[in-house]
C-alpha cells in the first residue's frame, strides 16, 4: 500500500480500527474472566471456610461420640469384670468358719468299712438339720456314723453321731446326693454337742453362679483315703482320719449332664484341686468378686492316662428338683 504524508488510507486505518476493537474486546473478555475467577476463587474460599467450618462442626459431634462410645464400652467393660473370677486365691481365715461343718462318715457294710465326708446343712421345715453327702456313700446296708471335728487341728472333736438312712431324702434322681438327718449316738451323747448346736453355716454362705468361669479357684474340704493314717495305742490299733484342704481351679465344664444330652439344668465342674476317696460327699468352695461361695459337692475321680481331676457337682444340680 501507499501512504499520503499525514493520512492513513482507509483499509489499513479499518484494520487498525477492527484491532484495536478486537484488542478491547479481548482485553474485556480476559477482564470479565479474571473477574469471574476472582469471584469464583472469593466464592471457592467463602465455601471452602463453610465447608471446614462443617468439618470442624462434624469431628466435634465425632468426638462426642466417640467419647460417649468409650464411655460405654467402659461401663460394659467393668459390668464384664464383676462376672470374671476373682485372681486371688481363696485365704485361711475365709474357709475357717466353715471347717467343723464338714464331718467324716464311717459306714459298715458287709464287714467292711466304708468312708465318706459330709457338710452340715439347715434346711429348715420338715427336713431340718441334715448331713449332705453322696448316696454311694451310705447306700449299703450297714449303720452309718458321723464324726464332727471341733477344730482346725482336728485334736477335738464336737462328737459322735448316727445318721438316720430311713430320713433320706434324694429329691433328685440324677445327682449322687442324699441328705440325711443326724441323730444322737448312744454312748456318746454326753460329750458330743446338742445337734442343733452344730456348725450349720455352709447352709447361709451364698452358692456359687450356676456356670462359674474357668480358672476360679477352687476349695475342697473332706476326710480323704490319702489322710488316713494307722495307729497302735497301748495294743489297740485303728486308724485315725485328719480334715484336709487341697485347693486348685476349676478346669472345664461338665457338659454331658446338661439337657438334651443329660438331664440336669447346668454343668459340673472339672477341677484341679486333689480329691480321693473319702473326699466322696464334702464340700467344694469357690470364689468370685462378690467373695466365698459353695460351688458343689465333689463326687467322682476322672482317671487320664498320667494325670487325675475331679468332678464336683454343682450345687444347683444338687438343689435341682425335678
Amino acid at each position: 500500500m501507499k501512504h499520503q504524508n499525514g493520512f492513513i488510507q482507509m483499509p489499513l486505518l479499518a484494520a487498525i480500527i477492527a484491532g484495536v476493537l478486537i484488542l478491547g474486546g479481548g482485553g474485556y473478555f480476559g477482564i470479565r474472566q479474571y473477574q469471574n475467577y476472582q469471584a469464583e476463587k472469593i466464592k471457592s474460599k467463602a465455601q471452602q471456610k463453610t465447608d471446614t467450618d462443617q468439618n470442624l462442626e462434624d469431628i466435634e459431634i465425632l468426638k462426642k461420640k466417640i467419647e460417649g462410645l468409650e464411655k460405654q464400652q467402659q461401663s460394659q467393660s467393668k459390668k464384664i469384670d464383676n462376672k470374671l473370677p476373682s485372681t486371688s486365691e481363696i485365704n485361711a481365715s475365709e474357709i475357717d468358719p466353715y471347717l467343723t461343718g464338714v464331718g467324716e462318715i464311717s459306714c459298715s457294710n458287709a464287714g467292711q468299712d466304708v468312708g465318706g465326708s459330709a457338710s452340715l446343712w439347715n434346711l429348715g421345715g420338715k427336713i431340718g438339720y441334715v448331713a449332705l453327702t453322696n448316696y454311694h456313700v451310705i447306700s449299703g446296708e450297714g449303720n452309718c456314723n458321723l464324726l464332727i471335728g471341733d477344730s482346725s487341728t482336728d485334736t477335738k472333736h464336737s462328737g459322735f453321731y448316727r445318721l438316720d438312712k430311713a430320713s433320706i431324702s434324694a429329691w433328685n434322681s440324677d445327682v449322687d446326693i442324699s441328705a440325711l438327718k443326724i441323730t444322737a449316738l448312744a454312748g456318746a451323747i454326753d460329750y458330743s454337742k446338742p445337734i442343733p448346736y452344730l456348725n450349720y453355716r455352709i447352709s447361709s454362705l451364698r452358692k456359687c453362679s450356676v456356670r462359674m468361669q474357668l480358672g476360679s479357684p477352687v476349695v475342697i474340704l473332706g476326710y480323704p483315703a490319702f489322710s488316713k493314717k494307722n495307729i497302735d495305742y497301748e495294743g489297740t490299733q485303728g486308724n485315725q482320719s485328719f480334715r484336709t484342704i487341697t485347693n486348685g481351679i476349676i478346669s472345664a465344664h461338665d457338659t454331658s449332664v446338661v439337657m438334651p444330652l443329660g438331664a440336669l439344668p447346668y454343668s459340673n465342674y472339672y477341677v484341679s484341686a486333689k480329691i480321693d476317696g473319702g473326699n466322696s460327699g464334702g464340700i467344694a468352695f469357690s470364689k468370685d468378686n462378690n467373695g466365698l461361695c459353695v460351688l458343689g459337692v465333689p463326687t467322682w475321680l476322672a482317671l487320664g492316662q498320667y494325670e487325675t481331676q475331679g468332678i464336683v457337682q454343682n450345687i444347683h444340680n444338687v438343689f435341682y428338683k425335678q
